[in-house]
């Protein structure tokens, strides 16, 4: 069974109305034993995104190391007087995935079927697997390699694809942003997953044509993840090439085009 442990931050969250005041923060409710969710800006960029598990003491909620940091400093900040308490335990509990099968302590991702599950363990996992690999093919867009703090749009990023944003919510931090660029407006721009034919890196741009049509965002192997125009990838009348090669672009979250 293919398993990876995950490079994440764990923060555990306790108190009697701690459901209620997360829920408050950020893009999703809490129904679920584990929800995809995430913290934005005042002007809707993603400041985090993260999972939240439920457990029998509270929530615990697992992002990119990268994000770890400035998501404790700011529900910190945003606690004030509310009866939370707010716990680092990255030192004590790791997230793996898992694809292929499942085990009792694990929960489906919530973001795509294919995906597989996570777990968050005390103790170290055996096994091996290429996570990266395994999402990209997916065409899953993953924060750790794609993109960073306070850059990034929702949409941008697919959470509204992929089961992160719940819009029939109440208030949220960015809601305003977010909600009216799901009413009024076209999405222009969104991550894809694409196949490369040669070698490439982050920052190449696509084009078709002589037009640019997206830029890579991260590679790995073969694979990449690249963030496309696509009102001129609809446009466009040749087919995308990257570094003068001909590169497949993937249909949204459900890996290639075919």
């Amino acid at each position: 069974m293919p398993i990876t442990r995950l490079n994440r931050t764990l923060l555990r969250l306790t108190g009697e109305t701690v459901k209620d005041w997360l829920s408050g923060l950020i893009t999703n409710t809490l129904n679920q034993d584990m929800t995809f969710a995430a913290l934005l800006t005042p002007q809707g960029k993603i400041i985090a995104d993260f999972f939240v598990t439920k457990t029998e003491n509270g929530l615990i909620l697992d992002t990119p190391v990268k994000f770890g940091k400035d998501l404790e400093k700011r529900l910190t900040l945003y606690k004030m007087r509310a009866p939370v308490q707010i716990e680092n335990i990255s030192n004590d509990y790791a997230v793996y995935a898992l694809w292929g099968e499942s085990s009792k302590q694990s929960y489906a991702d919530p973001r795509h079927a294919s995906l597989g599950h996570r777990q968050i363990s005390k103790t170290e996992l055996p096994g091996s697997g290429d996570y990266n690999a395994h999402r990209l093919s997916l065409g899953i867009v993953e924060s750790q390699w794609d993109f960073e703090t306070a850059t990034t749009f929702p949409a941008d990023a697919n959470m509204d694809l992929m089961n992160g944003v719940d819009f029939k919510k109440g208030c949220f931090i960015g809601q305003e942003v977010v909600s009216r660029m799901k009413r009024m407006t076209i999405v222009k721009k969104r991550m894809r997953g694409v196949i490369l034919q040669g070698s490439a890196q982050a920052g190449d741009k696509i084009l078709a044509g002589q037009r640019v049509i997206g830029e890579l965002l991260s590679v790995h192997e073969k694979m990449g993840m690249a963030m496309i125009r696509l009102n001129r990838w609809k446009e466009a009348e040749a087919e995308p090439t990257l570094n003068e090669m001909n590169v497949e672009i993937m249909d949204s979250v459900d890996g290639h085009s075919g």
